[in-house]
């Protein structure tokens, strides 16, 4: 039996082959782990759809393999085994491995080799159907978009894209020196680095800087914390005020909860305050997702900030737990440095980053005051939002960060 690859989330089109957990040979047993994948969100242990002897490994530790491919041969006691329920979207990695591998292969989509081909999702699910490769469609809609008209002509044997030129012979640095060490980019890092590279390279992006007065909310949280001490409960940092005021915030300012739609030139809007965390994780930074933060009251809001941030550091996020995102903050001042110009976690449309809280002299009234001051940034998407309406969120960011009371009443 062949055991592939099966999307295990939303859009995912390939993984990187961390571990291998068997060995040709090995017996298995059903539900057995069977192979380590990192994909551009989670870690996850593909487990075996049957009992049986594992043939043939066909993928090495660090490969980067697409939906569908065949990981190995498994060899099992009888065709029997190979029947298995009719195959539906996994919501983990353990339900993806058990589809059947026919399932899995029709499920796969095609992957560009030249960047991805632009067509409706409609299109897309008629081509699946129709057996076509979309890359070998010459698209007439606009910007070369592949219609189900093109669709037809190409299965009449007509429209065919013109074969790719070959790619160019990548330009390659000298082989490291008796001072240098090389060391191939692997895991995590890997999937950082494309994820940062499709953000920079599609996404004209500018930064808006700037900061507010929280001593107010820091003297509230000081008792709010003295409290919870005496009561043996967790302490409040900032980042759930802060999540609470971009909340707020966004209700105001719905374009900044969205993804654009560069295919379709259409903004999505979010229905649900989505609030993404990045966090900094030890094999780098990872993006767990707060569903619906702004129905949460602050305590549960807390404690589930914290829990998804050991679940990114022990690497046990579920799929779900990094999906969904609407709005990204960051904060990148609980290490230092005021201000920072985080990229935008692709394809949402903003992300703020939180920099460095200190007491700072200020102008009060005529006269100096020392103030408990948060720098902050927003980093936006130009193609969907402008500087002004940036400039408003900030300020009714400020606001509500500045003015507990205000901030207490905008809660649910």
């Amino acid at each position: 039996m062949e055991f592939r690859l099966a999307d295990i989330g939303e859009g995912m089109q390939e993984a990187e082959v961390l571990h291998w957990l068997v060995q040709e040979g090995d017996e298995v047993k059903e539900d057995q782990p069977l192979i380590e994948i990192q994909t551009d969100k989670v870690t996850a242990e593909l487990p075996s759809p049957w009992k049986g002897r594992v043939e043939r490994r066909l993928v090495q530790e660090g490969d980067v393999v697409t939906v569908g491919a065949v990981l190995l041969e498994i060899a099992t006691d009888g065709a029997a085994q190979a029947v298995a329920p009719e195959a539906k979207k996994p919501a983990t990695a353990a339900a993806a491995a058990q589809q059947p591998a026919a399932a899995v292969a029709a499920a796969a989509p095609p992957t560009p080799a030249q960047g991805r081909v632009l067509a409706a999702p409609a299109t897309r699910r008629l081509a699946l159907e129709l057996g076509i490769d979309l890359r070998e469609v010459l698209g007439t809609g606009p910007a070369g978009r592949v219609t189900p008209q093109d669709l037809a002509a190409y299965a009449a044997g007509e429209r065919k894209a013109p074969a790719p030129p070959p790619p160019a012979a990548p330009r390659r640095l000298a082989d490291a020196g008796p001072d240098e060490e090389r060391r191939p980019l692997r895991g995590l890092r890997r999937v950082i680095a494309k994820n940062m590279a499709v953000a920079h390279r599609e996404i004209p992006q500018a930064a808006h800087l700037d900061d507010c007065d929280i001593t107010e909310l820091a003297a509230l949280r000081g008792r709010w914390n003295a409290l919870l001490k005496a009561d043996g409960a967790d302490h409040l940092t900032y980042l759930p005020f802060a999540v609470k005021a971009v909340c707020a915030a966004l209700r105001f300012h719905p374009d900044l909860a969205a993804r654009f739609d560069a295919e379709r030139d259409e903004i999505v809007r979010s229905r649900r305050l989505n609030i993404g965390i990045a966090t900094d994780a030890p094999d780098g930074l990872l993006v767990p997702v707060v569903h619906d933060a702004d129905r949460l009251p602050l305590r549960e809001l807390g404690q589930e900030i914290r829990r998804l941030a050991a679940a990114a550091r022990e690497r046990t996020l579920q799929q779900q737990e990094t999906e969904g995102g609407a709005f990204t903050i960051t904060n990148h001042g609980a290490i230092g440095g005021l201000y920072g110009l985080p990229i935008i976690r692709h394809p949402e449309v903003a992300i703020l980053g939180l920099g460095r809280i200190r007491d700072e002299a200020v102008v009060r009234g005529g006269e100096i005051a020392v103030r408990t001051i948060l720098h902050f940034s927003i980093t936006f998407d130009h193609r969907v939002l402008d500087g002004g309406e940036i400039a408003r969120f900030a300020q009714d960011f400020q606001r509500f960060m500045e003015d507990p009371d205000r901030l207490m009443l905008e809660m649910n």
